[in-house]
């Protein structure tokens, strides 16, 4: 473990500047510890330098903490859970308890205060109820001298504080009657010096905290008109540690300090507040001048481990006794009291009676059903988060294996509650990448194998046009998709005779293509030689019926009931510029003779569709400046955005405005035109042309 930390700070230390930095900073601290404590001490302003240097070090090194927290130890979700479930539920309810125990410890502090403040003035209180027994005992006497009076009084008050003395140590009681006084202890012990009345004084009773000659104490006075005269009794007792032994019992240590003013920037106020308590305030300070501490009261032993100490402290505002009006102290003098909860609890609860700890059971009950109540919460946030992580982590790791390429795997999670529904719809999911990837490569070879059946068709449409005299022809074939189902093809027949064809099987696509290509076989193998076979074994002329109709016939016998496919099958005689031909079902093609259009119409029905059929034949003579346009469906029936179709005969006045172009040109001005029409570049149905036109 050490060489890992020893290697990590010299790779740290190779690698990072500031890491450097921080290394020559750190030895030049130690530098400076030593010198100050084996050496002759160094100046603080090197101190300073080294403390300056700190601040970017902590800076760089902190910023790097929160981004190590950031990246690695917050990377997993369910160490994010925890941090934002303390910072949610745990924080809060740690600062909660934290003020309420901040409220107690201060709350029971001033109540440790209070109630010594309160013992001090239930003192003074005491006291002038034996001013107005000795009053009393007075007012009884029938002696008309004053010294014999005070003779019997001082008899009275002696024995009855010397038995009182551990309630009130240090008493002292001054009698004046007349101009004559007497002051003595408990006991009958005489006192030096009786206590003098002040001006401000005129009230028969008084009873308070009172400063006297700089001493602290609690004072009563009572006057009362006697048979000798007008009597004054003052019970007398010094704030002494023993008087806050009395006070303190049951509570704790009790200190009482003593404040003196002292200008604020003087050599006094500097020297005082050198050690020492110190209150300073805008206009004035006040320092430490005299403490009074309890001696013999100790902190109550703690009784659970959270019984903490707390301390309290109040002010006294005593009566300056010898001034000439009646003022308070402007120095504050402090009480500070030490105490624990549990002692200041069962001081707040025993004068209530013995049934008052009933509350605390109570709220000692409700504070453990809101524990049980935590620790439920708890448990239920433990396994809330679990399974969200759980959940996620099976997720993640699904995600690196299809990542990987393993479409195969599974989370198989059941769907409780909607996120581990997640794994329910991610494997779904990955089973519908499967099967599209399935799809897709199935879809891919059939993709190749088209291409391959396009440049295979591609070879079955005329890739050379014979020359024959008379005619020009041209013909074009776009398929709606890889392949096409429409078949057009010229034929050398020999003898100046060329075979004009154009069919279109119904359907597009493979199953067209494959009807397409046997046509096509079907056709050159009639008319290989160029003549019919007999069935003799002769030849015989062509006739574009018995074509026809042996293709039918070959059809019909060959493909199912719905197949079929319309045909146009003629032959051009260069000798004699007569075109022969037979309509099976196609559109008619058209003849242009200048201003006039013929059909060619003669034929019958579909191919392939009925058996036996008879097809007739047509013929026509082509003279020079005639134009033979024969087309598909693809070419008439495609339509615009309101589902109008192009129509035949906007067909054929595109043709016939371009009648007087070369055939080539012809046929790009159609498509083009339908194209406009259509205004998309997607053909709608396989589009097929074949023109011939008769020149000189």
């Amino acid at each position: 473990m050490l060489t890992l930390v020893l290697r990590t700070l010299l790779q740290e230390y190779r690698t990072r500047r500031m890491a450097r930095f921080a290394f020559w900073v750190a030895a030049y601290g130690v530098a400076l510890w030593i010198l100050d404590h084996f050496g002759s001490g160094t100046a603080g302003s090197l101190w300073a330098l080294f403390w300056i240097s700190l601040i970017p070090i902590a800076t760089y090194y902190l910023v790097r903490l929160v981004r190590f927290i950031r990246d690695r130890m917050l990377w997993r979700l369910r160490r994010r859970l925890i941090i934002t479930y303390l910072f949610i539920a745990v924080v809060p309810i740690f600062l909660i308890l934290l003020m309420v125990g901040l409220k107690d410890f201060l709350s029971s502090g001033q109540f440790a205060a209070f109630l010594v403040a309160w013992k001090l003035r239930d003192h003074s209180e005491k006291l002038q109820e034996l001013n107005r027994v000795v009053a009393r005992v007075a007012l009884m006497e029938s002696h008309s001298q004053p010294e014999a009076l005070l003779n019997r009084v001082q008899d009275f008050c002696a024995p009855d504080l010397a038995k009182q003395v551990g309630s009130f140590p240090d008493l002292e009681v001054t009698l004046r009657l007349g101009g004559l006084s007497r002051a003595f202890r408990g006991g009958g012990k005489p006192q030096p010096e009786p206590v003098a009345i002040p001006p401000w004084l005129d009230r028969d009773e008084f009873a308070g905290i009172v400063v006297d000659q700089g001493q602290l104490a609690l004072r009563a006075l009572s006057r009362v008109r006697t048979s000798a005269g007008d009597l004054t009794v003052i019970h007398s007792q010094p704030i002494t540690p023993e008087l806050l032994d009395y006070v303190g019992a049951g509570i704790g240590p009790v200190s009482v300090l003593i404040t003196t003013e002292v200008k604020t920037g003087t050599s006094e106020g500097a020297a005082s507040s050198s050690s020492g308590f110190r209150l300073q305030t805008p206009e004035t300070e006040y320092v430490q001048s005299g403490t009074i501490r309890s001696k013999s009261v100790r902190l109550p032993d703690p009784t659970t481990p959270i019984d903490i100490t707390v301390v309290g402290t109040s002010t006294l505002e005593p009566t300056v006794w010898g001034g000439e009006a009646q003022t308070t102290v402007q120095q504050p003098v402090f009480i500070f009291v030490t105490s624990r909860i549990s002692t200041l609890n069962r001081e707040m609860i025993a004068p209530l009676g013995r049934f008052s700890r009933a509350y605390l059971i109570v709220f000692l009950a409700i504070a453990l059903i809101f524990l049980v109540i935590e620790l439920v919460a708890l448990v239920i946030g433990v396994r809330m988060t679990r399974s969200i992580t759980r959940t996620v982590d099976n997720l993640y790791d699904a995600t690196e294996r299809v990542k990987a390429g393993d479409l195969t795997y599974r989370i198989n999670l059941p769907a409780r509650d909607q996120l581990s529904a997640l794994g329910e719809a991610f494997d779904s999911m990955t089973t519908s990448v499967q099967g599209l990837l399935r799809e897709s490569e199935e879809k891919s070879r059939l993709q190749s194998e088209l291409e391959i059946a396009k440049e295979v068709q591609n070879q079955l449409f005329p890739r050379t046009v014979p020359r024959v005299p008379g005619l020009e022809v041209y013909g074009v074939c776009k398929p709606a998709r890889v392949v096409s189902g429409d078949y057009y093809d010229f034929l050398d027949l020999g003898e100046n005779r060329l075979g004009l064809v154009l069919g279109d099987v119904a359907g597009k696509g493979i199953s067209a293509a494959l009807l397409m290509a046997a046509i096509q076989s079907s056709l050159r193998a009639q008319t290989s030689n160029g003549f019919l076979p007999g069935r003799d074994g002769a030849g015989r002329c062509i006739s574009t019926s018995e074509i026809v109709s042996r293709l039918n016939r070959q059809l019909y016998d060959s493909t199912s009931i719905e197949t079929y496919a319309t045909f146009f099958c003629s032959v051009y005689d260069g000798n004699t510029r007569k075109l022969t031909y037979t309509n099976a079902g196609h559109l008619p093609p058209v003849v242009f003779r200048g201003s006039e259009m013929k059909r060619l119409e003669k034929g019958g029905t579909v191919v392939g569709l009925f058996s036996p059929v008879t097809y007739e034949e047509g013929e026509i003579e082509l003279e020079p400046g005639d134009l033979l346009l024969a087309f598909t469906d693809g070419l008439t029936e495609p339509e615009n955005v309101y589902d109008e179709e192009f129509g035949e005969e906007r067909l054929l006045k595109v043709a016939q405005r371009a009648l007087l172009s070369p055939p080539r040109v012809l046929v790009e001005e159609i498509y083009r035109s339908v194209n406009d029409w259509t205004g998309s570049p997607e053909l709608q149905d396989d589009m097929t042309l074949l023109v011939a036109k008769a020149v000189d």
